[in-house]
């Protein structure tokens, strides 16, 4: 149904009284004279002495000469349909907006209304104020507002993912008094949720003027709780603000690659306020849970997001003792009671362990190790593994004579016990965490004492290693990196016989911690409180993941725990394998409906006010077109076929008539890798046939992949593997080719593609990953089988690349392009003064890159550095990410390269 019309200029209505006289001023005047060649002597023969009169113009185009006159005039007067009705107060209007998460699935209404009272506020020349009630770092001042102003701010006006802070803009009405002179028009766009101070805010606008509130009955509101745990499924409750009627939806589980994982779906009853709805998902895909929200509703409050910590470790459990795991006096019963909630265990044989995908490997009371169980538990360690291990008789006895392998500090033999009959000592409590332990934020209860420990070796390294101690200042609890993964050692057994921790909520938060260290990564051990974690993506109040922007900051992992605010925005930060989630929704959250005393609750407006003025002034203008044509073709100036061209014209116009049998293309169609290609941006290597090698090469691009993603504005997707003797790798720009012993000359085919690809702007990364044994040319089999490719392949001559060379400055000042080994020169072209923007179109090393790139799903290291440790690591993301940004971007940087020399020249 068609709703009010009204005219923002209706006295030029007023010109509509003179289309009368307009049709006696057409009527009046006849059309153009038609011109026509005639034989002279027909039209004397056929002369007759009658009186004749001009011809007139046809009614039906003085009919459509009048419409479009008619249609201008009302054009120009403004036509605005569904306009609001004019009120006989002239007060100012004063919008007040709920721009919150839970405004968001009601939010085109909301702008609705808004747009609304802004064309009131234009046609009645009144003043407009508006106020938003989502918490912002700083509010824009409160003044006066035009209507057209209005409509722009409403345009570009997003709800927030936050609630409302009611009492902010309760304080910040005070701002309004010296505009009001009279009573005012308010109107609070609200999202129907309750809040503390509702009532104060009502009361407050109430001495303004007449309120009015303005909720959404119709919209289904909905919030969706944090997950909890139950065994292997993770239960969420939805809940929606209002109770009335049956309502289906269903829950979404998404990977961190944007997979859909799971789905389940949901029914509420008529009265049903919330719902459980459970999850079930194996422990690997749990592992690679990202964000679960409710289908179709596009709100903050109906997503929820997992990160790192929410992850399952799987912990793999070896007894020293020949005591079942499920005994009150086996240290596993403990450990078992402790991380069930958050992670899966396996228990069996050490080697057995070591050959599934345990994340974790916890030894009680393991005193020494075989020689090889020694080699191969450190390998894998070193490989991103944690190892934790407890004191007890059998680990003390091993210590009288040498300390064991494979813990973080040495050992010293024999126990210490304390309450004895000739003890010089009491039970000791624990001292507090320090500032660079795993454990600091872990509130220590005062009833766990410990009453015996194995004691370590006192000196600086001690003391470095120690993660907790006692209030005498030995260590209970000491730790160290090794390679990617961490040592940690309980000097406590993990039964209650040495000491009360076992049986402490203290003992469920510290193995949490050193079990986190697994899906988080061997960076956090020495984190500290204060270190901070840049943002990654930002949820908007609409429920999207967006890039942020410049007034996102670093947050602490405290900060992390609090309730979302202006400075701490939900969304995910940390790195891009393990992030850390703030979500705008928790357990405490409130979600009650709105109810106000002495105020009338209004529904929005079911249409917003629309501007005719366009639509009527473009009808005008192609009647006026029609018009033209039809008065050429009455005088004869356009005959019948230009006529019928210009239709046919018109008509091409405005239908495609694209059909498939009319444009056959004169190229061979792409093929769909191509296209894929072509479209989305990628790195890739080239397969060798060696499933270890490229499964390394893929890898290593993936974990490069996300750097970039994180670190820069390339956002690629995963690395595709390309063979060149089949591949097109003209939509490529990063190519990585590992060398191997084994790897064959390539076909002729495959080495004029890839020469191509390097001489067209390609950036070809040849590693024969050999760098560490490398003594000389043809000295390995890896750089024996690249002398036979160069051989074939047309390349360049080389240089070693310096520090001054643009690889070294393209993203990151960089001393080198370091990887997992750096012992020999890498080479690139030496002269690059030709084609190509003056880039190098290949790289060759042995640096082994991919391996110091190459990470798991959980972002763990796969092969430990041989120097540099984690520096050395994250130096070569660094050169990875300068190498792609070259490859990308060619020389943009190089006359920073340059600048002392053009320096120079400008000077003289």
């Amino acid at each position: 149904m068609m709703g009010a019309l009204s005219f923002t200029t209706p006295l030029i209505l007023s010109a509509l009284v003179t289309l009368p006289f307009i049709w006696l001023l057409l009527r009046a005047t006849p059309p153009s004279p038609k011109r026509q060649k005639f034989p002279a002597f027909v039209i004397l023969k056929q002369l007759q002495s009658v009186r004749e009169t001009p011809d007139r113009t046809p009614w039906w185009l003085l009919l459509l000469r009048l419409f479009i006159a008619g249609l201008i005039i009302i054009g120009l007067a403004g036509p605005i349909l569904n306009a609001p009705p004019i009120g006989e107060r002239s007060g100012p209007i004063i919008a007040v907006i709920d721009d919150t998460l839970v405004a968001a699935q009601h939010w085109s209404k909301c702008r609705d209304a808004m747009l609304e009272a802004a064309a009131e506020a234009t046609q009645s020349d009144r003043p407009f104020f508006l106020i938003t009630t989502a918490p912002k770092r700083e509010s824009a001042a409160i003044e006066p507002l035009t209507g057209e102003a209005v409509r722009k701010i409403a345009d570009r006006l997003e709800p927030q993912a936050l609630y409302s802070d009611r009492n902010a803009a309760h304080s910040r009405l005070a701002e309004l008094e010296p505009y009001l002179n009279e009573r005012a028009d308010i109107r609070w766009f609200s999202d129907g949720l309750a809040g503390p101070d509702d009532q104060a805010l009502a009361n407050r606008l109430k001495e303004f003027g007449d309120l009015s509130v303005f909720i959404d009955r119709a919209a289904p509101k909905f919030i969706l709780r944090p997950a909890e745990r139950i065994g292997d499924s993770l239960n969420y409750r939805v809940e929606r603000l209002r109770a009335s009627g049956p309502i289906d939806g269903a829950l979404v589980a998404i990977a961190r690659d944007g997979r859909e994982l799971a789905r389940a779906e949901f029914e509420m009853a008529d009265g049903e306020r919330d719902r459980n709805v459970t999850i079930n998902l194996p422990l690997a895909l749990a592992n690679d849970l990202s964000i679960v929200r409710i289908e179709n509703i596009s709100s903050a409050g109906a997503v929820q997001l997992t990160d790192a910590r929410n992850r399952r470790a799987l912990i793999g459990l070896v007894n020293g003792a020949d005591r079942a795991s499920e005994s009150l006096l086996s240290g596993a019963h403990y450990i078992r009671q402790s991380l069930s909630p958050y992670a899966a265990f396996i228990e069996g044989s050490l080697q057995n362990l070591l050959e599934s995908d345990a994340s974790v490997i916890i030894l009680d009371d393991i005193g020494k190790l075989r020689t090889s169980e020694t080699n191969a538990l450190r390998d894998w360690i070193e490989s991103g593994g944690v190892l934790i291990r407890f004191a007890g008789p059998v680990l003390a006895e091993a210590a009288q004579g040498e300390s064991p392998e494979l813990l973080p500090v040495a050992l010293r033999g024999g126990g210490r016990a304390f309450g004895g009959a000739l003890t010089w000592e009491t039970p000791q409590k624990l001292d507090d965490f320090s500032d660079d332990s795993p454990f600091t934020g872990i509130a220590i209860p005062d009833d766990v004492l410990v009453r015996r420990q194995v004691l370590a070796e006192p000196g600086g390294e001690t003391t470095n290693k120690t993660w907790a101690r006692l209030m005498d200042g030995t260590p209970l609890v000491t730790g160290t990196r090794t390679g990617a993964g961490v040592i940690a050692l309980f000097h406590v057994t993990a039964t209650p016989d040495w000491s009360d921790l076992p049986i402490s909520g203290l003992f469920v938060e510290m193995l949490r911690k050193l079990t986190f260290l697994s899906t988080i990564g061997p960076d956090a051990v020495n984190d500290q409180a204060e270190v901070r974690y840049p943002p990654l993506r930002l949820l908007d109040g609409q429920g999207r993941l967006m890039r942020p922007d410049d007034t996102a900051v670093p947050l602490t992992i405290s900060q992390l725990s609090d309730t979302p605010s202006p400075i701490r925005a939900p969304g995910f930060y940390g790195a891009q394998e393990s992030p850390l989630a703030l979500n705008a929704i928790d357990m405490e959250t409130g979600f009650s409906e709105l109810k106000l005393d002495g105020v009338a609750l209004k529904p929005y407006v079911s249409a917003p006010p629309r501007d005719l003025r366009p639509p009527f002034i473009l009808v005008a203008l192609l009647l006026f077109l029609l018009d033209g044509l039809v008065a050429l073709r009455l005088s004869g100036a356009l005959r019948m076929r230009a006529s019928a061209m210009v239709i046919a014209i018109a008509i091409a116009a405005t239908f495609n008539l694209n059909d498939a049998a009319f444009a056959q293309p004169l190229d061979r169609p792409i093929a769909g890798r191509t296209a894929d290609a072509a479209l989305t941006t990628r790195l890739a290597f080239i397969e060798t046939g060696d499933p270890g090698l490229d499964n390394l090469a893929e890898q290593g691009l993936a974990a490069l992949s996300r750097e970039l993603h994180r670190r820069t504005a390339i956002e690629p997707a995963p690395p595709a593997a390309i063979n060149p003797d089949t591949d097109d790798l003209a939509v490529y720009s990063f190519l990585y080719w590992p060398i191997s012993g084994d790897t064959p000359v390539p076909s002729d085919a495959a080495l004029a593609n890839i020469e191509n690809f390097i001489n067209f702007g390609g950036l070809l990364l040849i590693d024969t990953r050999d760098d560490e044994r490398f003594v000389g040319a043809g000295t390995t089999p890896e750089s024996q089988a690249l002398q036979r490719i160069l051989k074939s392949l047309n390349i360049p001559s080389l240089t070693p690349v310096t520090n001054q060379h643009v690889l070294t400055r393209s993203f990151y000042l960089l001393n080198g392009l370091t990887g997992r080994m750096n012992n020999n020169p890498v080479w690139v072209e030496a002269d690059t003064s030709g084609s190509n923007d003056g880039v190098t179109g290949v790289i060759i090393g042995g640096r082994d890159w991919a391996g110091a790139w190459a990470a798991d799903n959980f972002g763990r290291p796969m092969r430990p550095m041989t120097s540099g440790g984690p520096r050395g690591r994250e130096l070569a993301y660094r050169a990875g990410v300068n190498m792609v940004m070259v490859a990308f971007t060619g020389n943009y940087k190089s006359d920073q390269v340059h600048t002392p020399i053009l320096l120079e020249r400008l000077g003289k």
